[in-house]
């Protein structure tokens, strides 16, 4: 199981001209080889701004920050998953275990850095790359990257009215209906375990459901979001009683993986200044079992 540390410190003035790996090792419990792979996963912050450089000299009176997160097994990315790209879009199939954006322990081995060495582009492109919306990461399925703002602010003005997207669900037990408007509001944070609530007084948020098939206790189903809040299917379908399997932090029944799945895509295109609209589909990989 995976082991998380958060680790803040300040560097004193007796570091003053050593290396940022030499110092951290100073001043913590941590050996000098363990830093220097935090430092190059991105998990180390000096004065809140995460640093890549083991070799930095300090100046002493430093803050300083290392988040572990030791036992972590990381999906790899490959160039075959992305799909699409045109200009500065770039769809990809994320795989589940993958990390859609920076986590706060790394930011190599996430889909942004992966994506940015992949095709390859300029240290500015680099700094300018950011998902259009973000899955989490237990889900898999179509999303979204691009690396120019301009363009990325036009999607978003037009994110309502211009973009369609779809779902897989798997859960558990099946429900009684075969199909179902969720008009929930959720909170807008969330709580100390990383979960988002139905809040009377939250953001509205609403989901289409539909029963697609069912198995056993399982059901697969069609999910449509109408809004886009963070968690909205996995609170939306436990809040009724019919957690997604895999879920474990919403009451999901065990599973390899979390049986959710982004599948279809569709952008206006208005919204992208393309000639046509675009449209997307790609269904689950091998571990989609159920």
């Amino acid at each position: 199981m995976a082991s998380f540390e958060d680790i803040k410190l300040n560097i004193p003035a007796d570091q003053a001209g050593q290396r940022l790996d030499t110092a951290l090792a100073a001043v913590s419990v941590l050996s000098r080889r363990r830093l220097q792979r935090a430092i190059d996963e991105g998990g180390v912050y000096i004065n809140k701004k995460r640093c890549r450089k083991a070799g930095r000299i300090l100046m002493g009176g430093e803050s300083a920050r290392i988040v572990l997160l030791d036992g972590e097994e990381l999906v790899p990315f490959s160039p075959e998953q992305i799909i699409w790209q045109h200009a500065s879009w770039v769809l990809v199939h994320k795989k589940s275990g993958q990390y859609a954006q920076e986590a706060l322990h790394r930011s190599k081995g996430t889909l942004p850095y992966e994506l940015s060495m992949s095709i390859n582009l300029t240290p500015v492109q680099v700094k300018l790359l950011r998902p259009v919306h973000r899955l989490d990461k237990g889900t898999s399925g179509l999303m979204m990257f691009c690396f120019d703002p301009l363009a990325l602010q036009r999607l978003q003005q037009y994110w309502k009215t211009a973009v369609k997207k779809e779902y897989l669900a798997v859960v558990s037990p099946v429900p009684d209906w075969t199909e179902l408007r969720i008009s929930s509001p959720l909170s807008a944070t969330c709580d100390r375990l990383g979960r988002y609530h139905v809040d009377p007084k939250g953001k509205a948020s609403e989901t289409d459901a539909y029963v697609v098939e069912t198995r056993g206790d399982k059901a697969l189903l069609r999910l449509v979001p109408h809004t886009g809040r963070t968690h909205q299917l996995r609170v939306h379908l436990s809040s009724t009683g019919f957690p997604i399997v895999g879920d474990s932090r919403y009451g999901g029944a065990k599973a390899k993986r979390l049986m959710l799945h982004a599948r279809a895509l569709s952008i206006e295109a208005f919204a992208m200044r393309l000639t046509e609209q675009q449209t997307w589909q790609v269904e689950p990989e091998d571990d989609w079992t159920w």
